[in-house]
């Protein structure tokens, strides 16, 4: 059964809604909360209103994929401005008046009002009797569904504010209508417990026939995300300073046993496989083909010209000319990307690499392929141009394309980090199934080179390198997934992490003309001692046009212009890039006898000035000064946040500065003042936030 028609059905849930001045949640009150919680058609409308909810475009709409994805090696948004702004978010740059926190606070506590109303209305329903099995079979999981997203939505509150306001009681029944900040750790164990609660009661992904409904499968993986963020670390408040990262919980090995004991639930349940290739998952998110049993687990089901902007905050660039593309797919922004050195740190071999890192766009008003790459490069997971038939010339966003919330990959890869932390390495009890949990992630990726699977593995085996290993497959696999800048804090490792990206940038835009006397050291640090790995980055990349399907390859023999797992849709133009990962000279580009090559100069510096977009896009934290200076800083130099005072920079990248002697980050966002403001000084924003 198809879960699309969500946000029409929704009309219960508002109606239920009450008058908060607080939680300003709009309350038409047309329908009896006693007659709704009669009537398990009219409390499927209420649940499904708790599902549109969650589609805003201030939350799991957009901004929760695009506004509130911190800057790392893996997501990245470029800024050329050298002041700072208040709503950077993406660069560390945030104030308590930034407008977007504000709207989305309110959307994720209307979402929150819903599920409160829900689950105290079902649990009070006569129909929620445990004696009439069929009937409380059904409310059970009608229950089990509002908590998860109840779940969802606190947990990702408390990566967001640290300690945001907490209750489970609707505005209705609350004795307070201003909720308590509540310690993060507190509200996720209440969070496990409620799920633990419900969980083993619900009907699995075979049972309800889909990815769109939340399954019992998606109730234990939650469990398990929410276990492992409460494992890690996190910044906490430390007076009037940024903060300080310790553990979140002094206990936090009981946390890895239950993030380990309830993906092995889904592990052992059977329900989920890695069966589809890679790009396969994606693409047929963008072809509304929803596979239960596979990948996905549970992926929030956007209407088509409705709502959601999936493929169009992704994927390849498409333009438009005076509101129309020159093609059936419409326009698409790709300003959800990817840090131009990530396809660098893949390894050749990587199926993942060439479907995520995107390097065409396509123009308006001929609609021609052209180049596409520069400090940052377009996501391909998901396309305007996977979708059949296109959507129309004239669409933009409202692509109706659904965005996976979690991922079977997710689940194999949460069990081997947990064992590994539990067991310290992976040579005990459990150490073989963590082991083949993170095998099946890397033999998918992985299709033709068994080598670099088990033997890789193997070679990892100690617990700081099995570590490694499950967080670099986690890089490789959720680009765009909002998952690298919480897998990084989780394990103190972000402000590590900013630092290298921003000079990895840095020496590639300073060696693009002259020899970076960091470049080796950036180099060694990302490739284990290796300091060569850089030598062929090309900064003049040579690529094709073409408008068919194929091209002549050294031997003369006609191949694809894209293989069909590295752009799925054969029947639109292209423009094929000869040298993306290594330099190719003049004479190496005729030997292919191709008449139509082009050269394109990838500026990131130029005549020996580095641009703004490397300088500023971690401005937050690091950044370069302008050459003539501020107030931070002579002009050329790099400045790092040390507790909202920058000062210079003169580590010596060669002794690898880690998150041990590296300024804290602050990427937990202010409390919104108009909230302080509603909540009638109640509130107070910490981490140095005035």
């Amino acid at each position: 059964m198809k879960f699309r028609n969500i946000f029409i059905a929704g009309l219960s849930a508002v109606a239920l809604a009450s008058c908060s001045d607080y939680l300003e949640v709009d309350a038409p009150s047309s329908n009896d909360p006693d007659y709704v919680f009669s009537d398990k058609t009219e409390m499927n409308n209420a649940l499904n209103g708790i599902y549109a909810s969650m589609m805003s475009g201030d939350t799991y709409g957009d901004k929760m994929f695009s506004t509130y994805v911190l800057n790392t090696d893996v997501d990245f948004k470029t800024n050329s401005s050298r002041f700072l702004s208040g709503s950077n978010w993406s660069r560390y740059d945030s104030d308590p008046d930034g407008g977007a926190i504000n709207s989305t606070w309110k959307q994720q506590y209307t979402t929150i009002e819903l599920a409160n109303l829900f689950v105290e209305g079902a649990e009070a329903s006569k129909l929620y009797n445990p004696e009439n099995e069929e009937d409380y079979k059904d409310m059970r999981q009608m229950v089990g569904e509002a908590k998860v997203m109840r779940a969802i939505v606190y947990h990702d509150l408390t990566w967001m504010f640290g300690d945001p306001a907490f209750s489970f009681n609707s505005s209705r029944t609350a004795p307070d209508k201003i909720y308590p900040l509540t310690d993060r750790a507190e509200i996720l164990d209440k969070l496990i417990d409620d799920l633990k609660e419900v969980a083993d009661d619900m009907k699995s992904t075979s049972e309800l026939g889909t990815v769109e409904r939340i399954s019992k499968e998606m109730a234990w993986a939650m469990i398990a995300r929410i276990a492992q963020t409460a494992a890690g670390y996190t910044l906490r408040p430390d007076g009037e300073s940024y903060g300080k990262m310790e553990r979140m919980n002094e206990n936090y090995l009981d946390y890895y046993a239950i993030a380990r004991d309830y993906a092995q639930k889904v592990i052992d349940s059977q329900k989920h496989r890695l069966g589809k290739p890679f790009y396969q998952v994606f693409f047929d998110e963008c072809r509304n083909v929803a596979t239960p049993g596979d990948d996905v687990i549970w992926e929030i089901p956007f209407a088509k010209t409705a709502n959601g902007k999936v493929g169009y905050s992704h994927g390849i660039r498409l333009d438009s000319y005076q509101s129309e593309a020159p093609h059936v797919y419409g326009e698409a922004k790709s300003d959800v990307r990817l840090n131009g050195v990530y396809r660098y740190l893949f390894n050749e071999n990587d199926v993942r690499r060439d479907y995520i890192n995107q390097l065409t766009k396509y123009d308006a008003p001929a609609g021609d392929a052209m180049f596409d790459n520069n400090y940052t490069v377009s996501n391909g997971k998901w396309s305007k141009l996977w979708v059949p038939g296109g959507l129309g010339s004239q669409t933009t966003d409202k692509t109706g394309i659904n965005f996976p919330i979690m991922r079977y990959t997710d689940v194999l890869l949460m069990y081997a980090e947990a064992v590994n932390e539990i067991e310290q390495g992976v040579s005990g009890p459990n150490g073989a199934k963590a082991v083949e949990a993170l095998a099946q992630v890397r033999r998918r990726a992985f299709p033709n080179n068994a080598e670099l699977v088990e033997p890789y593995i193997a070679a990892r085996s100690s617990e700081e390198a099995f570590r490694k290993a499950v967080l670099d497959e986690r890089k490789f696999e959720f680009a765009g997934e909002n998952m690298r800048w919480r897998d990084l804090v989780r394990h103190n490792l972000l402000s590590e992490n900013v630092y290298w990206t921003f000079y990895r940038y840095l020496s590639l835009a300073e060696s693009s003309e002259t020899t970076s006397t960091n470049l080796s050291s950036v180099s060694a640090y990302d490739f284990d001692g290796y300091d060569e790995a850089y030598d062929k980055v090309p900064f003049t990349i040579r690529n094709i046009r073409s408008v068919d399907n194929t091209m002549k390859d050294e031997a003369g023999n006609d191949v694809p212009i894209y293989p069909e797992n590295v752009f799925p849709n054969q029947n639109v133009k292209v423009c094929r890039i000869l040298n993306p990962y290594k330099t190719m000279s003049s004479a190496e580009a005729n030997a292919l006898g191709l008449s139509n090559v082009r050269e394109d100069i990838i500026e990131w510096s130029k005549e020996g000035v580095i641009r703004n977009e490397i300088r500023f896009s971690l401005r937050g934290y690091i950044y370069m000064t302008p050459d003539e200076g501020d107030e931070n800083g002579p002009g050329g130099v790099v400045v790092i946040n040390d507790n909202g005072r920058y000062s210079l920079d003169s580590r010596d990248l060669s002794t690898f500065p880690t998150s041990k002697n590296l300024p804290v980050i602050r990427y937990i966002l202010p409390i919104p003042r108009a909230v302080i403001s509603r909540a009638q000084g109640r509130y107070e924003n910490k981490y140095g936030y005035k």
